[in-house]
């Protein structure tokens, strides 16, 4: 007897159309649409990444290497699709893959374990954006100016004018300092000067105008054997000279004192890096020459 209720009688035949190969057909078509969807996820995702990527200063190879990995990693969840929606198909292919993954596994993780390890820590460098292209950066106690970030090292330029390549993976377990100071931070800096340290106020004030500049701090230590007052009225000099060639007037402060020496923290501020490379030897000989010589004299 057929069923005179219409959703009834849809039901039964969609039923019977089922049992008749039309779940294949279903399956076919629900992969279809995954598939467009991961085709569709690659395109936003490799937009999104060539941008901050961009943004972060990382070259083109690093970029295509980058695309690459998420291609392989939406290939991947594309297989799982097909074993999923196909499993009579793929049955004898997922039974190998899962017989081998431990050996395939094991040997990936022997020959490319360091540099999957970069790669990991390239991202992070890219993503979390420690430091940029241009940046004046200490990694440890490797530091210069940031030429170039890749996904598995990262270039300075040495004050001498050569590179060092820093694995990215040293930059999760070293100590990182960014000397650039960007306008905002510069501003919530002046807001914390005592109004009484005038020279550092005016500093301030002039770095502000640009919207990043380099704050570079460094330490030297001097006898105890050196009077004070004539030591300061050295760097006052020195600092007053060095205004006119980094167009900021450099700082100093005392920061410890020990039984056997002074030690002063000297700040550079100038708007390019690079100079800082130039000028911070030739300010430390400076400093040096105005303190000792002038005791030859």
């Amino acid at each position: 007897m057929q069923p005179t209720d219409p959703l009834a009688a849809f039901l039964e035949a969609f039923t019977v159309w089922l049992e008749s190969g039309g779940l294949r057909i279903l399956q076919i078509i629900g992969l279809i649409i995954g598939w467009a969807i991961l085709i569709v996820a690659y395109g936003v995702i490799r937009r999104y990444l060539k941008r901050r990527a961009r943004k972060a200063g990382v070259p083109p190879d690093a970029i295509n290497g980058l695309n690459l990995a998420v291609g392989f990693g939406l290939l991947y969840i594309g297989i799982i699709l097909f074993v999923v929606a196909l499993p009579d198909i793929f049955s004898y292919i997922t039974a190998i893959l899962g017989a081998s993954s431990l050996i395939i596994g094991a040997a990936i993780g022997l020959s490319i374990g360091q540099a999957v390890k970069n790669f990991v820590s390239g991202l992070y460098v890219i993503f979390s954006r420690p430091f940029h292209v241009e940046d004046y950066v200490r990694i440890g106690n490797i530091e210069g100016v940031v030429k170039e970030i890749s996904m598995n090292y990262t270039k300075l330029l040495q004050p001498d004018g050569s590179d060092k390549l820093v694995p990215n993976n040293a930059v999760l377990d070293l100590d990182v300092t960014n000397f650039m100071y960007e306008k905002q931070k510069l501003e919530s800096l002046l807001e914390q000067v005592e109004q009484t340290e005038k020279s550092r106020i005016k500093t301030l004030r002039k770095a502000i105008k640009y919207e990043k500049v380099v704050r570079y701090v460094f330490s030297m230590a001097f006898h105890t054997t050196q009077d004070l007052q004539k030591l300061r009225a050295s760097f006052n000099r020195v600092c007053d000279r060095w205004e006119k060639k980094l167009e900021f007037r450099p700082q100093y402060e005392i920061t410890e004192v020990d039984q056997f020496s002074f030690t002063y923290n000297f700040v550079l501020y100038s708007d390019k890096a690079r100079k800082i490379l130039e000028y911070k030897p030739a300010f430390m000989d400076d400093i040096l020459n105005a303190i000792y010589l002038r005791e030859n004299k």
